[in-house]
């Protein structure tokens, strides 16, 4: 009979790993590294209504949209913008990093937003990700004026799909 030895642990593989596999790691460090890579287009796709559990990559970059860390970052960077442009513009920056009338127009929908992501309730995966890009995509209406879709229609949009569709975990 084998006995196990102290201090070693069975449960890990004893030979190398295949090539791509998932790993010790959950996930393993190959998915979690195309998920970052690929992330605004992962985004996009569950923002469109894509099914979270459609592959490994939409699953984990689900669960990185569900996490506490990145909603409150996604909820600190809206109120941040509010706050951004609400100031007076610094004549040695350009004032065209964000569409600073827009969101004075819609502040109040993008701080229902903010709170809405900070809040401990599941949320639907689609508004997570349209919020997603709403921050990081450089095209949204967050940053131009003379984008595809209205501010006020995406942020409507992202806090209408928080409450619907595939809903995340709930946060400790």
């Amino acid at each position: 009979m084998n006995a196990p030895r102290i201090g070693h642990r069975s449960w890990l593989p004893s030979r190398r790993l295949a090539r791509r596999s998932r790993g010790v790691i959950l996930g393993g460090v190959w998915l979690r590294c195309r998920a970052w890579w690929r992330a605004q287009h992962l985004d996009r796709q569950l923002a469109r209504g894509a099914d979270p559990m459609g592959s490994d990559e939409l699953s984990l970059r689900t669960g990185q949209l569900g996490s506490a860390r990145t909603r409150e970052r996604l909820a600190c960077a809206l109120r941040g913008a509010v706050e951004l442009a609400g100031r007076q513009p610094d004549p040695w920056l350009s004032s065209a990093l964000i569409g600073r009338q827009a969101i004075r127009e819609n502040q109040e929908l993008l701080l229902a937003l903010a709170e809405r992501l900070s809040t401990r309730e599941p949320v639907g995966v689609e508004g997570l990700a349209t919020a997603s890009l709403l921050i990081t995509d450089p095209s949204s209406p967050l940053y131009h004026d003379d984008a595809s879709r209205s501010l006020a229609v995406t942020a409507y949009d992202a806090l209408a799909c928080l409450d619907h569709g595939h809903l995340s975990a709930p946060r400790p």
